[in-house]
């Protein structure tokens, strides 16, 4: 996390230099971002970088909190929502997600691209498994429990799957200029609910 000393700079400064790590790590994996890009898109020297984090993991794990932060706080409203039945709150919450990731394109890209790196995301956090998936799964027992499921699911392996096919939900977005993305969630979410 940042040091003391981010935190005194201007709020103009902090973005600036969080928006240039954004962009290098949205366009590029962890391994290939250096952190010269980073100060040269920031236009800060090398010797300020160090002022404000430890290392480039240390500015990575900064950006994986906010966009952590930044998703709870858009899907909020469904976590604190009473419980609904199963395809409709599975419904809500692809359609929530896919939304986020439309809105949220750097955010998106950054994230995926970590998920997709299983030894990273076990290094940088010591997880093995994002917490989407964890929610998936509580979505799954709840479907179970109430019976609108069959009682021999095996809601964790569902869980991953819901995870991974989610994950491409919003591709080929932008592409398609006769389709609202609300439509084209709706659309494939249904798909996808078709299969449980």
């Amino acid at each position: 996390m940042p040091k003391t000393t981010f935190f005194k700079l201007t709020e103009q400064k902090q973005d600036s230099l969080i928006a240039a790590a954004m962009q290098e790590f949205a366009k590029a994996t962890f391994e290939e971002v250096k952190i010269a890009s980073i100060i040269k898109s920031a236009g800060i020297p090398r010797s300020s970088f160090y002022d404000y984090f430890e290392d480039k993991e240390d500015v990575y794990l900064y950006l994986l909190s906010m966009i952590k932060e930044q998703k709870q706080l858009y899907m909020a409203p469904l976590l604190d929502k009473e419980s609904s039945p199963f395809f409709d709150s599975l419904r809500e919450f692809i359609k929530a997600g896919a939304l986020f990731a439309a809105h949220y394109p750097l955010y998106e890209k950054i994230a995926k691209s970590f998920y997709a790196n299983t030894q990273l995301m076990q290094t940088l956090l010591g997880e093995d498994r994002p917490n989407m998936i964890s929610l998936y799964e509580e979505l799954l027992l709840e479907g179970i429990a109430s019976g609108e499921l069959a009682p021999d699911l095996d809601a964790p392996y569902m869980a991953e799957c819901i995870y991974q096919l989610t994950t491409g939900l919003t591709a080929g977005y932008g592409k398609e200029t006769d389709q609202d993305i609300s439509e084209m969630i709706a659309e494939k979410s249904e798909k996808l609910i078709s299969l449980l």
